[in-house]
């Protein structure tokens, strides 16, 4: 669904629901139009904010994109900050771009050059709502698999992928609040930490073949799922693959989750 039509659905949504309040004010039904009509719009609000993680999105063709240029650095760290809504962050950058994002409504992209790192740092709004995000409702992220990498992602409320195989990413930091996150460990680094803090959220964990892990809980009231045919357990809230300090490539994982489902495989 474009944001056009996304704008009219909602928009007129909320017409309907206003409509409807006068009427019953008319037949002595209420007699606060505006309390009624608040409420209604917040209900509305948060409808679509469901209905955006329980139904994917599809790609808009010819979508504009924001190319942000590695500048001839060696090593760069992006920063998301994420409203609401859909998002999804892979490799596939084009040469010589640190990360391309889809334009929207409600973004700001900064960037900065110190030596040979480069800082990145993306603003978005939710992508739920009419007339704000990309036309898509999903934010794209591809980033550059040319240099080291560290990446941070702040989000609220949201269904989210971090497909971060194909990337350099020595660390990643996620914070989020109530999401359905999907995060696949980078595959290639010798030696990569991923921190998570989650709220109420559904967190599915995908370590690539290959890979050797070492997964950490943080107290919490979190469900474990945790495949310990791969991860056998360590300790209390420690898993650890056996051939963790033999192989080329492994991940360290801390995760601080609350009410939440956690599932590493």
């Amino acid at each position: 669904m474009s944001s056009s039509q996304r704008w009219l659905l909602f928009w007129g949504a909320v017409l309907i629901w206003l409509a409807l309040c006068f009427l019953l004010k008319a037949l002595g039904v209420i007699g606060d139009v505006l309390g009624y009509f608040w409420a209604g719009f917040l209900l509305l609000a948060g409808i679509g904010l469901v209905v955006s993680a329980l139904i994917p999105a599809r790609p808009v063709s010819g979508e504009e994109v924001i190319i942000v240029d590695l500048q001839g650095a060696r090593q760069a760290s992006v920063e998301i900050e994420h409203g609401a809504g859909q998002m999804e962050v892979t490799g596939g950058a084009p040469p010589g771009a640190a990360l391309t994002v889809n334009r929207g409504t409600g973004m700001k992209v900064s960037s900065r050059i110190e030596g040979d790192r480069l800082s990145v740092k993306v603003e978005c709004g939710p992508s739920f709502a009419p007339v704000v995000g990309p036309e898509s409702g999903v934010w794209c992220f591809r980033l550059t698999d040319e240099i080291p990498l560290t990446l941070s992602v702040e989000s609220g409320a949201s269904q989210m992928t971090l497909d971060l195989r194909d990337l350099p990413i020595t660390y990643c930091k996620l914070e989020t609040g109530a999401s359905n996150v999907t995060l696949i460990p980078p595959a290639r680094v010798a030696n990569a930490l991923v921190d998570v803090e989650a709220g109420a959220a559904l967190l599915n964990v995908q370590i690539p073949e290959g890979v050797a892990a070492r997964i950490r809980f943080k107290d919490g009231l979190s469900a474990r799922h945790i495949d310990q045919k791969r991860f056998p357990r360590l300790e209390e809230g420690i898993y650890q693959s056996a051939d963790y300090d033999n192989v080329a490539y492994r991940v360290e994982l801390h995760l601080e989750a609350g009410v939440s489902s956690v599932t590493v495989h």
